[in-house]
């Protein structure tokens, strides 16, 4: 699977949905924006899940990489985000990319008898094209709140060309929000896991 986790970090849903490797996957919709390379770095301004025992989830102060591809159908303006070859509904709006899913599990912290227990997961994403983000010189941490230049700051925003759609990186964030169960349960409020990501087309 090309999802590589680089640590223990409770039950991300990158990791949970996929279902199958596929080597030559084939993506949803008529327009394939492009396949990045994620690097997740934990935010605990942001989080409020801990590392200590007795909470919903315990997390490992460490980060992640995932591999993910951003795809649409032109004619129905329908969007997906792509992960080891399951696909899951993406909005698209302007240059934003936002992706949420939901999924039952088993939370440890809830005891072994808890029913109903779930994580909700969003990506969002601002995308860059190949000139905005050599604009910010390759790094979204030059990004900020600024919002992103246009024609007048002589780049171009992300868009189909002959040589396929130029989009260079993804900024933004993934937040996975561990939702307690609903019967015998010992948990009776979850918490959130926030991370700053980046990614960088590989494809």
């Amino acid at each position: 699977m090309r999802l590589r986790r680089l640590a223990i970090l409770s039950f991300p849903v990158l990791v949970m949905v996929a279902v199958a490797c596929m080597s030559d996957p084939q993506y949803p919709g008529d327009q394939v924006l492009g396949t990045f390379r994620f690097n997740a770095t934990l935010d605990w301004s942001k989080t409020t899940c801990s590392t200590g025992t007795g909470g919903i989830v315990q997390l490992a102060d460490a980060g992640l990489q995932f591999e993910a591809t951003f795809s649409r159908d032109t004619t129905t303006d329908a969007g997906y985000l792509t992960v080891q070859g399951f696909a899951r509904n993406a909005e698209y709006n302007e240059q934003r990319a936002k992706s949420v899913y939901s999924v039952n599990t088993t939370l440890a912290g809830c005891g072994n008898g808890c029913e109903g227990a779930s994580i909700r997961e969003t990506l969002d994403t601002v995308l860059l094209s190949n000139s905005q983000d050599d604009f910010f010189g390759r790094s979204c941490a030059a990004l900020g709140d600024g919002g992103v230049p246009g024609a007048d700051a002589g780049v171009q925003p992300p868009g189909p060309t002959p040589n396929g759609y130029d989009v260079q990186r993804a900024c933004g964030s993934l937040m996975d929000e561990f939702i307690p169960g609903t019967k015998n349960c010992t948990c009776t409020s979850g918490c959130r896991a926030v991370y700053t990501v980046e990614g960088t087309r590989v494809k």
